[in-house]
C-alpha cells in the first residue's frame, strides 16, 4: 500500500478485513496511526471491492479514471453499499471513518511495486490474471 505522504507498507489481511501492515519505507507513523485507527474501528479495513482495469486508455493522472486502465489493479476498503455490498456507515465504529478507500497498483502510481502476478481462485482452479502490469492470456480472453 503507498499512502498519501509516499509511505510504503506491506498489507496483512486476514478474513477479508485488513488488520495490519508491515512498513517498507517513508514515515513509520503513518503506518502506526493507520493500525491504530483499524484498531479502534476494524470495518474501516474490510476488503470491499478488487478491480481490474480493461480499458485501453492513456493514464490521466487521477486514480478514479486510471482504475479502469488495461494492467491495473486496484482494492478498496470500507464502505460497499454503493456498489451492493453491506458495509453502510452505521456499521463504523466512528462515522468519520464511513469511506471507501480506493488503493491503485500501476506503473505510473507505484512504480516501486513490482507486480509479479495476480491469481484468481475460482472454481478450485487458480488463474493467472494480470502479469507484470500485463493482462495474462486468461483475461485477454476474457476480453477478447
Amino acid at each position: 500500500m503507498k499512502f498519501e505522504d509516499g509511505t510504503l507498507a506491506i498489507l496483512d489481511v486476514k478474513k477479508g478485513r485488513q488488520v495490519g501492515g508491515t512498513f517498507l519505507s517513508g514515515n513509520p507513523k503513518t503506518l502506526e496511526r493507520h493500525v491504530a485507527k483499524l484498531q479502534r474501528d476494524p470495518v474501516v479495513g474490510e476488503l470491499g471491492e478488487l478491480g481490474f482495469g480493461t480499458q485501453l486508455l492513456p493514464f490521466s493522472g487521477r486514480d478514479i479514471q486510471d482504475e479502469k486502465i488495461l494492467g491495473t489493479i486496484h482494492v478498496a476498503t470500507g464502505r460497499s453499499d454503493h456498489l451492493g455490498g453491506h458495509l453502510t456507515p452505521d456499521k463504523f465504529a466512528e462515522r468519520i471513518n464511513a469511506t471507501h478507500d480506493d488503493i491503485l497498483y500501476a506503473p505510473h502510481k507505484t512504480p516501486e511495486i513490482q507486480l509479479q502476478q495476480v491469481r484468481m481462485h475460482r472454481d478450485g482452479k487458480t488463474e493467472v490474471v494480470i502479469e507484470a502490469y500485463q493482462p495474462a492470456p486468461y483475461l485477454q480472453k476474457l476480453l477478447a
